[in-house]
């Protein structure tokens, strides 16, 4: 069942209560993340009871949420989602001819992706996770493939004056076991990825939960294989309409991170020695 498949098939429904109209409206903005949806934090996500999503599934003819999701997983599994299909198949509106309209048009996106993001963010949970990149002990690493990696490198490059023990994990699945075999219940794992989602960190990030290690995610979906195993998600707007998704609100994010380990503790020496380092190997010009 496609997208259109299912407005069609709920649009046949005569009459909907509050709670159907919440599910309606959550699958129509989420559709292609639902193969990843566990049930129960499905409904966390809704604000409806288990039963309630059983009932209104059965009103639009699936037996239950199981049946349903096989059905949506088996027609995305045949669609492509590389960028240029997805500007062609999703942008309605061109873009301006006039290149300053294109820079007000893309000014325009990163504000409204910011605000949507940090509407959304709590700050318990941005504290939980600035407390845990904290600790002393263990390592903290950190992972990005795709376009994540530039965001993934920005805050391995800038984390490393702030603490001991940062790596940077290489996506590299032939590399990759030599960089986990010292993963202890100690350790942190800051994973970034958006939607379409990276096997490989998908696959590091629940190897990383079956070795006791805390694990942040940041990402562009509520609903997302990541949900079972994370200690806290951060959900980032990325919406664009060009032919590439917009990462801004997902740098803002990692600089305030950065910020957040810049406070509790005395970094001269370390950022002279990092100092000192760049003076020795002539990094910069002077």
């Amino acid at each position: 069942m496609n997208k259109q498949d299912f407005i069609n098939t709920v649009n046949t429904i005569e009459s909907h209560t509050d709670a159907e109209q919440r599910i309606t409206q959550y699958f129509m903005e989420n559709y292609t993340v639902l193969p990843f949806a566990k049930i129960d934090d499905l409904c966390k996500q809704i604000g409806v009871g288990k039963a309630t999503l059983g009932r209104f599934l059965q009103r639009i003819g699936f037996s239950g949420f199981i049946e349903f999701k096989k059905r949506v997983t088996d027609d995305l599994t045949q669609t492509l989602t590389t960028p240029i299909e997805r500007y062609e198949c999703h942008t309605t509106a061109p873009l301006p001819a006039d290149m300053k309209g294109v820079l007000a048009n893309h000014y325009n996106e990163v504000m409204d992706n910011m605000e949507k993001t940090y509407q959304a963010i709590s700050e318990d949970d941005f504290d939980k996770a600035v407390s845990l990149m904290r600790q002393p002990k263990g390592k903290l690493y950190v992972m990005g493939s795709a376009s994540s990696e530039a965001l993934a490198n920005y805050f391995y490059l800038l984390a490393r004056y702030l603490r001991r023990d940062v790596v940077l994990l290489n996506a590299d699945t032939s590399t990759l076991p030599h960089q986990l075999v010292d993963v202890t219940s100690e350790d942190i794992l800051l994973a970034i990825s958006y939607h379409r989602y990276s096997n490989i960190t998908v696959r590091l990030v629940r190897w990383f939960s079956e070795c006791g290690g805390h694990i942040i995610v940041v990402t562009d979906q509520a609903v997302n294989p990541f949900v079972p195993y994370c200690y806290v998600q951060f959900n980032v707007e990325s919406a664009g309409s060009g032919f590439f998704n917009n990462r801004a609100a997902g740098f803002s994010l990692i600089e305030a991170f950065i910020k957040g380990l810049s406070q509790p503790h005395e970094k001269d020496n370390r950022f002279k020695r990092i100092e000192g380092l760049f003076d020795e190997f002539s990094v910069f010009k002077s």
